[in-house]
């Protein structure tokens, strides 16, 4: 199996200081980076992620390093070799992952790990619990994993876990700004996804919650509504 070094040396020999400088300032300049365009580094990659899919279990140590690494793109291909893992996954990962989900988290790496999460257990009572303990979390970026956990569900989403999930957070008071643009914007989001399966459903939630949520959110959930 490749080492964490091996990814670094390839990603710095292609680094460009002048696109990192502008990558860093999109996130705020919470992150490094070496500057790659996501295609090319995906690319560069390619071959890794081909070898770490054909493995027989999951390395948690070197995710945990990629994961840790102060340079961005080391964190996007640790969640791209998640992705290519996703099938070795089972509920039993369910903490492991929002370990993961806890390092350096941001919308960037959250808006990813929140549908792998969603992968691990449709349909399953003790998941639920889970996610539903998720929703009501001190930290705001694991109660957006919540929300957002059933984006890729499509007609296999269930409503009534969406809404309560969205109940519980419309209860927490927020702590800035920040926490309440991307609660908003997560909970929009999940709507907006499901109703291009189900716009009545969506269309009657805002109706009735329509004095509990914010612009932000009715903005984003109406985008494919008539």
């Amino acid at each position: 199996m490749f080492t964490i070094r091996e990814i670094e040396n390839i990603y710095k020999s292609h680094k460009d200081p002048q696109r990192a400088k502008k990558m860093s300032a999109y996130m705020r300049n919470n992150f490094e980076f070496y500057g790659i365009p996501a295609p090319f580094r995906r690319e560069l990659s390619k071959a890794y992620i081909k070898e770490g899919k054909k493995a027989k279990s999951i390395d948690r140590t070197l995710l945990t390093d990629l994961f840790k690494n102060k340079y961005r793109e080391i964190n996007y291909f640790g969640l791209d070799l998640l992705k290519a893992q996703s099938h070795l996954l089972t509920i039993d990962d369910f903490y492991n992952l929002v370990g993961l989900a806890k390092i350096r988290p941001w919308w960037d790496t959250i808006d990813n790990i929140d549908s792998i999460i969603g992968g691990l257990g449709y349909g399953d009572k003790v998941f639920e619990e889970k996610i539903l303990d998720l929703a009501s979390n001190d930290n705001f970026w694991l109660r957006r994993i919540a929300i957002g956990h059933q984006r890729k569900y499509k007609d296999q989403t269930d409503p009534d876990l969406l809404a309560k999930i969205i109940e519980i957070n419309l209860n927490i008071p927020v702590k800035d700004k920040d926490e309440k643009f991307f609660i908003d914007k997560a909970i929009g989001w999940a709507l907006r996804e499901y109703s291009k399966t189900n716009p009545a459903w969506v269309r009657s939630f805002l109706q009735d919650a329509v004095n509990d949520l914010s612009k932000l959110t009715i903005r984003e959930a109406s985008k494919y509504l008539d």
